[in-house]
């Protein structure tokens, strides 16, 4: 160390013939993560990486890695000294010299082949799932799971493109974080995003993710104080967690399981560097550089297996939804043909003619209702989703039309609803029906409410009415109509819904509960 405060000097002896001079070009790699460095080679000035400030930090700062052709006047036959002259004030305890090497542009360059063509590789691969994830989070109704699966890919990304510009020296030797401190906040990081995808993948309690929490800063703890690779034991947890979870019954459990036991065990295998002594490994770069990433490999693995299942869970979907739509379809011609032929029609016509020559006011009155409804039918039948006030419509005129019919008076009274709420069609329509077929009798009178009401997770439809029936089943879970109003649920809003029909005190009451995507 030299008498000037701030700075450090390395010396190092080398040996080289003549005839090595003569033969070919030599370099010198210098790779470090010092602050700033000047290098002289045999006592004469070579280069400079950044500019050393002999009291403070340097100003302008070095690459982690440089590469120098030899003039071949700078070497001498036989012993050659490099002497390194460098401040460190940005990490005064950590000055490392990775690497100072002497040998040919061709060597260096296979090296950095070797150090980046996997994660050349892998970068691309991880950015694909990446994009492949944030569209199935967007298409698939903001699934967590994929959305945790993005991030897990971006970190990826990140630890593998930094090792690309690190192997090409464009990373600073010492910047803001150091290299190993950043690398290895970012590796801890795909292991604890891994226990956010297991929790919405198993749909776990909250309780376990907390544990889980708990694990990992323990385990980061006890595997510090007892110099164990962190990574290899933090990456133990999530295989230890999913374990657990493939002893219950699950789809596709233990399949991930196994991926996880997998990442494991290349962790394992990649700290022990056991597959690096084998021959075939040393047999061609891009196989070298592969086995010098198994932790991204078991990465990439894992990768597929969630891709795979979630490939798998999208066609069981796609079928359930064709065959939903096929069932619908059918059930909206059922249905329409029952609007449309037996006795609905027969009895309006009758009806019709009875009040032509007895009522023709009245008779008008039935011909409009009647033309409404029909109108309404046929623009609302085939569409998803309609705004409520036309289901609100359809289904005064049908009441309408069975009071005339009946003579009797049949209302329906709105509340808490807007009119611009979307809903399945016909679905209001056919409960109301089923409420005048099943709950009342003769000309006795009905009164039917609907309201809405809505809770932080979830809109409720609630239909009343005041039929008096002493039944107990108003045979709101079989027939055609109540297939048909399940079928278009299930079509607008897969898994999402319920509909409850119970005898209630002083009538009959159905709820349809709509969730919200959470």
């Amino acid at each position: 160390m030299s008498k000037k405060k701030g700075l450090w000097y390395v010396t190092m002896d080398f040996k080289i013939t003549k005839e090595t001079i003569n033969n070919g070009d030599i370099w010198l790699q210098f790779r470090t993560n010092i602050n700033a460095a000047t290098v002289y080679l045999n006592g004469g000035f070579f280069f400079r990486n950044g500019i050393v400030e002999n009291l403070s930090q340097a100003k302008t700062g070095g690459k982690n890695l440089v590469r120098k052709k030899i003039p071949k006047e700078y070497l001498v036959n036989g012993n050659n000294k490099i002497e390194i002259e460098f401040t460190n004030y940005k990490n005064k305890t950590g000055a490392i010299f990775r690497d100072v090497s002497i040998g040919s542009f061709e060597a260096f360059q296979k090296h950095t082949a070797v150090m980046t063509t996997a994660p050349i590789f892998l970068f691309g691969v991880f950015m694909f799932f990446l994009i492949i994830n944030l569209v199935l989070y967007f298409s698939l109704d903001q699934k967590e799971v994929f959305l945790f699966l993005t991030i897990l890919f971006l970190i990826n990304s990140l630890l593998v493109g930094y090792e690309v510009l690190y192997w090409n020296g464009f990373v600073s030797a010492s910047s803001f974080i150091h290299s190993y401190t950043l690398r290895s906040v970012l590796e801890y990081s795909i292991y604890f995003i891994l226990l956010f995808i297991l929790y919405f993948e198993y749909k776990y309690e909250k309780r376990i993710l907390l544990f889980s929490i708990l694990a990992f800063i323990a385990i980061y703890i006890c595997a510090t104080l007892l110099n164990i690779n962190i990574v290899v034991a933090l990456s133990l947890l999530p295989f230890g967690i999913s374990l657990l979870a493939s002893l219950k019954r699950g789809k596709y459990r233990n399949i991930i399981t196994l991926s996880l036991f997998i990442l494991f065990l290349l962790n394992y295998l990649d700290d022990r560097n056991v597959i690096e002594d084998y021959d075939f490994v040393n047999s061609n770069f891009i196989i070298t550089s592969m086995a010098y990433k198994l932790d991204s490999l078991a990465v990439v693995i894992f990768a597929l297996v969630m891709i795979f299942i979630s490939a798998k869970g999208i066609l069981s979907k796609t079928k359930s939804l064709n065959e939903a739509k096929l069932k619908l379809e059918r059930l909206e011609y059922q249905f329409l043909q029952k609007r449309i032929l037996p006795h609905f029609i027969i009895n309006s016509l009758t009806s019709l003619q009875q009040l032509i020559l007895k009522d023709p006011e009245v008779a008008n009155e039935m011909i409009e209702a009647l033309s409404e409804e029909f109108h309404l039918l046929s623009i609302m039948s085939k569409k998803k989703l309609v705004p409520i006030k036309q289901e609100i419509e359809i289904c005064k005129a049908y009441l309408k039309i069975m009071s005339i019919q009946q003579k009797a008076n049949y209302k329906m009274r709105i509340r808490g609803i807007l009119g611009d709420e979307m809903i399945p069609p016909i679905v209001i329509h056919t409960l109301v029906e089923n409420g005048i077929t099943h709950g009342y009798s003769g000309n006795q009178n009905a009164n039917f409410e609907l309201s809405k009401q809505e809770t932080s997770s979830s809109m409720l439809y609630r239909l009343f009415n005041d039929s008096s029936t002493k039944t107990t089943n108003l045979m709101l879970t079989s027939g055609t109509g109540l297939k048909y109003v399940e079928a278009r649920l299930e079509e607008c809003y897969p898994g999402k819904w319920t509909l409850n029909s119970n005898k209630i005190e002083n009538g009959w009451e159905s709820i349809i509960e709509i969730k919200y995507n959470l």
